[in-house]
């Protein structure tokens, strides 16, 4: 019909209240990615990237890399975790790995072991030859190092090492 401003059948937009899940007692490995919100009350190892909420019930476990809006955890997480709003550790959490986070809430009795950082996670590029805070790697460079000095001739006399990198 013109003029019909509806979506195609199957491709509704997907609603803010929808939630994914993975419940106890199911394993999951691969990757997810997912504009709705997540619950996962089972394991799963691989990586999470949701716009929405994701929340590790009391027996979820996730190891691998997440990306979300918002987290809540009751279960483990191991990994590096990306969460641009409120990540909220609650106290049967156990959280270990590096973090992102834009608020934190720890609840007394919540376990977190590693590196926290409010704010994003800096994407640097690597730096240019020459630059300050470049590492400059040459490799097959022939590297000449002086002589040892020394009292004895024989090593005196000996030709300069040349080490390849």
């Amino acid at each position: 019909m013109i003029g019909n401003k509806k979506t195609p059948m199957g491709m509704d937009a997907p609603s803010t209240d929808a939630v994914n899940r993975i419940v106890e007692g199911t394993t999951f490995e691969g990757n997810i990615r997912s504009l709705s919100n997540m619950r996962i009350d089972g394991t799963f190892d691989g990586d999470i990237s949701t716009k929405g909420r994701l929340v590790v019930g009391p027996k979820g476990i996730i190891k691998g890399n997440v990306s979300c809006a918002h987290c809540e955890v009751e279960g483990v997480m191991e990994g590096q975790i990306e969460v641009t709003e409120l990540m909220a550790l609650k106290s049967s959490a156990k959280v270990s790995g590096t973090i992102y986070y834009g608020q934190l809430s720890v609840e007394a009795g919540a376990q977190p072991v590693g590196t926290f950082h409010m704010g994003r996670e800096d994407r640097k590029e690597e730096p240019l030859m020459g630059k300050p805070g470049a590492v400059n790697t040459l490799k097959g460079a022939e590297v000449e190092t002086g002589r040892l000095k020394t009292t004895k001739p024989e090593v005196a006399k000996a030709p300069l090492v040349q080490n390849k990198l």
